[in-house]
């Protein structure tokens, strides 16, 4: 063989070389962000609390630290978290509201700041894991004429809370928002259009390079990206193109069948075949689209309101529970309200059998 010739293989040699030990640090990389999500245990969300909203509608003078409150729930205290844990929780998700609290540089109040990392620390020394989101944000709305303010915005808001947890370890996650669609349109509660569902990639893209230039724990910090509304719709989660990074989750949120979950005036039953094959149909598509390809999924949010149904909602949650051990997603309840099974006052669980379900 000639020089050249040599010389060619050699460098296709170590081209190959190089690609087969990519492969195999995104391989490895992939495998321990789902054993990394298997580690973080069943969840429950802390709803209606921080992510309150509305308050100074009614009073201009209104302080931030009273928004905690405004909705019903007494104030989070180091007690909660530790009942959550004996309860055999191992994460809970803290939904925020930052916008009733930012001046008009979209700056967040340092008072309101400071009571999120409180809250924050208080789980953490729980031994819960935690994920952070921005939540009922009205101006993080899918009006593609205001793409780019949108965008600056959206950025704003993350570089702080980035840099005031910048030291903190992989417990705590971010997600990068709550069910992001165009508000008081038809495509509201849909899978949106396309242009709705690019605008939503571009900003998840944002937020992931926002988090990891912020630097310190946020370098390593697992990220929670999700589709168009955050909804389990076939073409919403197929049109989620996810950001070039090796630590993301997918979220999503499912509440099916509607009637029976959502509305308290509804439906007190749920078993029928349509709706089991909806919940299956939807389970087997996060796995086929992330779980199979080594992206983690977290049902950030399901749950089904009472009705003096318990038997029903027990039976709801274990085929639910079912379906996502199956197909490797774990899930989160949304407690809060006619939703709750936790007394907040009393640090007592108002439901156990449903307890029960989510944390065998």
């Amino acid at each position: 063989m000639s020089g050249k010739r040599q010389w060619v293989w050699g460098v296709l040699g170590i081209a190959v070389i190089g690609a087969v030990a990519a492969c195999g640090f995104l391989l490895a990389e992939r495998t321990r962000a789902i054993r990394f999500v298997k580690e973080m245990g069943p969840g429950i969300n802390l709803g209606n609390t921080l992510d309150s909203t509305g308050l100074r509608d009614y009073r201009s003078d209104a302080d931030d630290l009273e928004y905690e409150t405004f909705w019903g729930n007494p104030r989070a205290d180091a007690e909660l978290f530790r009942v959550m844990k004996e309860a055999g929780f191992g994460t809970v998700r803290i939904p925020v509201t930052w916008e009733d609290h930012l001046d008009e540089e979209y700056r967040i109040a340092p008072v309101w700041m400071d009571r999120v990392q409180e809250v924050v620390d208080m789980a953490l020394a729980a031994d819960l894991y935690v994920i952070l989101d921005l939540h009922h944000e009205e101006w993080l709305d899918l009006k593609i004429e205001r793409k780019e303010e949108i965008n600056q915005e959206f950025v704003t808001v993350w570089e702080q809370i980035a840099g005031r947890f910048r030291e903190y370890d992989e417990r705590l996650l971010f997600e990068a928002m709550n069910e992001p669609r165009l508000r008081g349109s038809s495509y509201e509660w849909t899978s949106g259009t396309e242009e709705m569902r690019v605008m939503v990639n571009d900003l998840n893209r944002a937020f992931v390079e926002t988090i990891r230039s912020a630097g310190g724990g946020n370098r390593k910090r697992y990220l929670l990206v999700g589709p168009y509304a955050t909804n389990s719709e076939t073409e919403s989660m197929q049109g989620l193109i996810l950001p070039d990074d090796d630590r993301l989750i997918v979220s999503i949120h499912m509440y099916t069948p509607y009637s029976f979950c959502q509305r308290e005036d509804g439906d007190t039953a749920w078993d029928t075949p349509d709706t089991r094959e909806q919940v299956l149909t939807a389970f087997q598509e996060m796995n086929g689209l992330f779980v199979e390809q080594g992206i983690p999924v977290i049902l950030t949010e399901f749950g089904c309101v009472d009705k003096g149904n318990t038997k029903e909602r027990v039976e709801w949650t274990k085929y639910y529970k079912m379906q996502a051990d199956r197909f490797g997603v774990s899930c989160i309840w949304w407690d809060c309200g006619a939703y709750g099974l936790i007394d907040r006052e009393n640090k007592t669980w108002k439901f156990p059998e449903i307890v029960e379900v989510l944390t065998q």
